[in-house]
């Protein structure tokens, strides 16, 4: 047992003395410079430290919204932030309220309910930044089926378009079916 004990400190130590985060000057040259400051490269720099490999870097919104994501094994991890005042404030892309809910299920029928799984829902990407200030965010979506080795043609993936300015509260605009052309504007609720 002891000797079991000792190996697995071994590789966790080893693990984590060879895992190669992104230095500084690759961080540079993957987001320009002027758009960040050393401490805010340095804050996201910590934030993948603890990760094994190099993620996949994102820059959604230049100076103001950044991301990573990595696969390990069948999870995926990923984080987003958002710049403001020189600060790097983690930020959270995906509504999880029932008010946002309700509305995407009021476009479907019963059978065809969407939830809140993460392997049901893509990575969100924030898109644009509008007029009014608000972030534009895009994501797609799988119904929920509790049988999922048996096929339904009650599953359905849609693209989503949703509006938020504080990562908190989300508004849906539009939405459509993969397979179709065609959006759904999206109403008050």
């Amino acid at each position: 047992m002891n000797k079991i004990f000792s190996f697995l400190l071994f590789m966790f130590i080893w693990t984590f003395s060879y895992a190669q985060p992104y230095t500084l000057e690759e961080l540079q040259e993957k987001f320009k410079p002027e758009n960040y400051t050393e401490k805010v490269l340095l804050e996201f720099q910590k934030s993948i430290a603890h990760l094994e490999e190099k993620p996949d870097l994102y820059e959604y919104i230049p100076g103001e919204v950044i991301a990573w994501s990595r696969m390990d094994g069948r999870f995926l991890l990923n984080s987003m932030f958002l710049i403001k005042n020189d600060t790097l404030r983690e930020i959270e892309a995906l509504p999880k309220d029932n008010v946002f809910l309700a509305k995407l299920n009021s476009y479907v029928s019963e059978e065809s309910r969407f939830i809140y799984r993460t392997e049901l829902w893509t990575l969100p990407a924030v898109k644009e930044k509008l007029a009014d200030g608000s972030y534009l965010i895009k994501v797609n979506v799988k119904s929920y089926n509790p049988r999922p080795y048996e096929p339904s043609p009650d599953i359905l993936t849609y693209s989503l378009e949703y509006t938020t300015k504080d990562f908190i509260d989300f508004s849906l605009i539009r939405l459509k079916d993969v397979s179709s052309e065609e959006w759904i504007e999206v109403g008050e609720y």
